[in-house]
């Protein structure tokens, strides 16, 4: 998804929300930092090393719907530290309620697009993954 949309609409939450400007912008922050993984993935795994290549990968991947892992995707992990930063770190709470808003934007394209939240939903899930 393009990467304006998140930031956008995590904006947005936070306006509504009458959070500070400040939070807005972490909370903003966060729905962007999340796709870092994409990257991290592609580099690591797939050995893409310029953002051409990174690029057409994704378009290929993205059309004939094959997801894969992305470790700042999946939602338990996403829950527990943003419960954990509620409580002890409300900066690091901001960023992943923007991580949680980005997931929440993705699941709706994936089903917009795809009609289904299946087989992404099973990628998105650290209990998913282990138990595949």
């Amino acid at each position: 998804m393009n990467i304006l949309i998140h930031f956008l609409f995590n904006i947005l939450f936070g306006e509504i929300f009458r959070f500070k400007w400040e939070e807005i912008l972490l909370i903003g922050l966060g729905g962007v930092i999340i796709d870092l993984d994409h990257i991290l993935y592609q580099f690591f795994i797939v050995k893409n090393r310029t953002i051409k290549q990174m690029w057409e990968w994704h378009k290929r991947e993205s059309k004939i719907n094959r997801p894969h892992y992305y470790v700042f995707h999946y939602l338990e992990i996403m829950l527990i530290i943003t419960i954990l930063g509620y409580f002890f770190n409300w900066y690091l709470f901001l960023i992943f309620l923007g991580f949680i808003l980005h997931w929440i934007v993705d699941a709706i394209m994936y089903i917009n697009y795809y009609k289904s939240l299946n087989p992404w939903i099973k990628y998105y899930s650290l209990i998913g993954t282990i138990t595949r």
